[in-house]
């Protein structure tokens, strides 16, 4: 298992506590103590994958929507903090292109490779492709996993928590994001709603 994928699990586990409590945590976090012992082969990490699937199984059973959003949102959020050259990098592209306006405009004609920005009025919805690297998700303990391990959109809030951040930063303001639907959880890309209308 990698530092990266170690962090994601105990980011879960944290979250679980604040969110869920520590009998939901209990229950979720069933048998990642032993993912440790993994190490970061093909099949290792298709066991871990397939233990990620059923901790969110697990946290569907066992929690309201509400409350599993916000555990895989908060996972996210902590995300970001290990990434936050994308944010730094947003931050300098927006100061340079001046307003947020011209910021938006440069990303709809030239988006990073792997995503895609189309705007409908006041949303912006961006397409990620991580089929465009050859990989299965941009998340590492996904990355390597093949088509049949289908895993519950709850997984997704996590990006969805990420791309918020990214976005609130960047624009300095407030930004509502919406999960439409992603690769791991059966689509083509992954496609996320952010509203541009000011809350």
């Amino acid at each position: 298992m990698t530092k990266t994928d170690l962090r994601c699990i105990q980011a879960l586990g944290e979250s679980l506590s604040r969110f869920a409590g520590e009998a939901v945590r209990a229950e979720v976090m069933k048998g990642s103590e032993q993912l440790h012992y993994y190490s970061s082969t093909a099949a290792n990490k298709n066991k871990i994958a397939e233990w990620v699937k059923g901790a969110m199984d697990r946290l569907d059973a066992l929690t309201d929507e509400g409350t599993r959003v916000q555990v895989m949102e908060n996972c996210g959020y902590a995300c970001i903090s290990r990434h936050m050259r994308v944010i730094r990098d947003g931050k300098a592209r927006r100061r340079k292109l001046g307003s947020i306006e011209d910021y938006i405009e440069a990303g709809l004609r030239n988006p990073a490779r792997g995503s895609k920005l189309v705007r409908e009025g006041g949303v912006l919805y961006q397409y990620y492709t991580p089929r465009s690297y050859s990989v299965r998700c941009y998340c590492s303990l996904f990355r390597s996993t093949d088509n049949s391990l289908v895993v519950s959109p709850t997984y997704c809030h996590c990006s969805k928590g990420f791309a918020q951040r990214v976005w609130e930063s960047v624009l300095e303001r407030p930004v509502k994001v919406e999960l439409v639907h992603s690769s791991i959880s059966g689509a083509q890309e992954c496609k996320f709603a952010i509203s541009l209308l000011q809350p």
